[in-house]
C-alpha cells in the first residue's frame, strides 16, 4: 500500500521552515507571502496523486491518501506561521467588524508598535468654571497624571504600520488631537488619519496619549478608548471618574468619588480608592486592592480578587473563582463555576454567597451579631464556630444575631474563625 500525501506534507514543511529561517537571516518577508500561496497546497496533493496513479496504476500496490501525515504538516504550519506572523494574519481580517463595529486590524494596530513618532506636547486651555473633562481616543494607550501645570499637556506619540517611511511620516503628522469647550464640559478626542487599502480594508494608527492635568483644578473625568491600555494615578477627582475600554486593561490607583471602571475584554485593576465604585469586564480578571467604600465588581469569564476592602461588596462571575478578604458591611458573591474565599473581621450586614460548581469558604469572627444558614448539596461541611452541623447543612447564631449570612453551594462548604 502507498501513502499519497507523505511528499506533499514533507514539502510543506519544508516551505515554512525555510521561509521563517530565511525572514530571520534577511527579513525579507517570505513566510508572510506563504499566506497567499495556500492554494498550491492541493496543486501539490494532485500533481503526488497523477505521479503515484501513473506509475502505480495498474493495482499492484493500492493508493490510500497519508490524511495523518497531512493534517500533521498542516497542523504544525499553521502554529508557526500564526505564531511569527499574526499581525499580518488577522490585518488580512481587516474590514470584517466585530462587536461595536471595532474592526479586527485597529484591535492589532492598538497594540502593536509600529514607526514611531514623537509629536510633542499639545497644551489646552482649562479655565477655572470647566468641572468635567471627556477624553476618547481609537487605538492606543491613555496614561492620565497631575502635575504642576495650569492647562491640560498631552504628550502625543503616533506608531503607523507601513512599509514606507514617507508614508507613514504623512500618516502621523495628519493624526491629530482636537478639543471642544462646551459650557463647563471639556472634550478631547484623537483624529487619527486612515490609511490602508485592498481586502483587508482601512486602518488607524495607534495614538498613545500620556495626559497631565492641574493638580490643582479638581474635575469629573471620563476616558474612553477602543483599543489600548488606560492608566491614571492621583488625580484631583470633584464627583466622578468613569473609564471604559473595548479592549484592553485598565489600571487606576489613589482616586476618590464615584468610579466606573469597564472593558469588554481585559483586566481591570484599581488600588488604594474611596467612595463607590464599579468594576465591569467581559472576559478578564477584576482586583481590587485597599478600596474605602461600597463595591460592586462583575465579571462573565474571570477570577475576582478583592484585598483589605471595607465597606460593602457584591461580585459577580459566571466562570471564575471570588476571593476577599476585609472588614464587610453587606456581602453577596455568586460564581456559577468557581470557589469562593472570604475572610472578614466583622459581618456588619447581611450576606449572601452562592456557587454552583466549587467549595465555599469563609473565615467569620468569633464575636458578633450573625447568624448563619447554609447548604452544602454534594460535599461536606466543616467548622470550628459554634455552629450546628447537621449532615449537608450548617445553622446557627452568633451573638444577637442580628445580620444574616446565606450559604449556598453543591460541593463542600468550610465556615471557620478568622482571628
Amino acid at each position: 500500500m502507498l501513502k499519497v500525501g507523505r511528499y506533499t506534507a514533507a514539502l510543506i514543511l519544508v516551505l515554512v521552515g525555510g521561509a521563517v529561517i530565511a525572514d530571520k537571516l534577511t527579513d525579507a518577508g517570505l513566510a508572510s507571502r506563504l499566506l497567499d500561496w495556500w492554494p498550491a497546497l492541493f496543486i501539490m496533493l494532485g500533481l503526488e496523486y497523477i505521479f503515484y496513479n501513473m506509475r502505480y496504476g495498474d493495482g499492484s500496490r493500492p493508493l490510500r491518501l497519508d490524511i495523518g501525515g497531512l493534517v500533521f504538516a498542516v497542523v504544525v504550519s499553521a502554529v508557526v506561521l500564526f505564531s511569527t506572523q499574526t499581525t499580518d494574519i488577522f490585518k488580512r481580517f481587516e474590514g470584517l467588524k466585530g462587536f461595536e463595529g471595532i474592526h479586527i486590524g485597529d484591535v492589532i494596530e492598538g497594540f502593536r508598535d509600529g514607526k514611531r513618532f514623537d509629536k510633542g506636547v499639545t497644551k489646552i486651555p482649562m479655565p477655572s468654571d470647566v468641572d468635567n473633562v471627556k477624553i476618547d481616543n481609537t487605538n492606543g494607550n491613555i496614561m492620565v497624571k497631575p502635575g504642576s501645570v495650569d492647562q491640560v499637556e498631552i504628550d502625543l506619540t503616533v506608531y503607523v504600520n507601513t512599509d514606507s517611511d514617507s508614508e507613514a511620516q504623512e500618516i502621523a503628522e495628519a493624526s491629530t488631537i482636537e478639543h471642544t469647550l462646551n459650557g463647563s464640559t471639556l472634550d478631547i478626542r484623537t483624529v487619527p488619519k486612515e490609511y490602508g487599502t485592498g481586502f483587508i480594508g482601512k486602518r488607524k494608527p495607534r495614538m498613545d496619549l500620556t495626559i497631565t492635568v492641574p493638580s490643582h483644578h479638581p474635575t469629573s473625568m471620563s476616558l474612553y478608548l477602543k483599543n489600548g491600555i488606560i492608566e491614571a494615578a492621583q488625580l484631583p477627582i470633584k464627583q466622578s471618574f468613569s473609564a471604559e475600554s473595548t479592549n484592553g486593561r485598565i489600571v487606576i490607583t489613589e482616586l476618590e468619588g464615584e468610579i466606573h471602571l469597564k472593558t469588554t475584554n481585559g483586566e481591570v485593576k484599581s488600588a488604594k480608592t474611596r467612595g463607590e465604585i464599579s468594576l465591569e469586564t467581559t472576559n478578564g480578571r477584576l482586583e481590587l486592592t485597599d478600596h474605602r467604600g461600597d463595591a460592586r465588581l462583575e465579571s462573565n469569564n474571570g477570577e475576582l480578587v478583592v484585598n483589605r476592602h471595607t465597606g460593602g461588596l457584591e461580585a459577580e462571575t459566571t466562570n471564575g473563582s471570588i476571593s476577599a478578604d476585609g472588614a464587610f458591611k453587606q456581602l453577596k458573591t455568586e460564581t456559577t463555576n468557581g470557589k469562593v474565599h472570604i475572610v472578614s473581621s466583622q459581618v456588619e450586614g447581611d450576606w449572601d454567597v452562592k456557587t454552583s460548581h466549587g467549595d465555599i469558604e469563609l473565615k467569620l469572627p468569633r464575636s458578633g451579631n450573625y447568624r448563619v444558614n447554609g447548604e452544602a448539596d454534594q460535599g461536606t461541611v466543616h467548622t470550628d464556630l459554634p455552629l450546628t452541623v447537621e449532615k449537608k447543612t450548617i445553622h446557627g447564631t452568633i451573638g444577637s444575631g442580628a445580620h444574616t449570612i446565606h450559604i449556598e453551594t453543591n460541593s463542600s462548604l468550610s465556615v471557620k474563625a478568622s482571628d
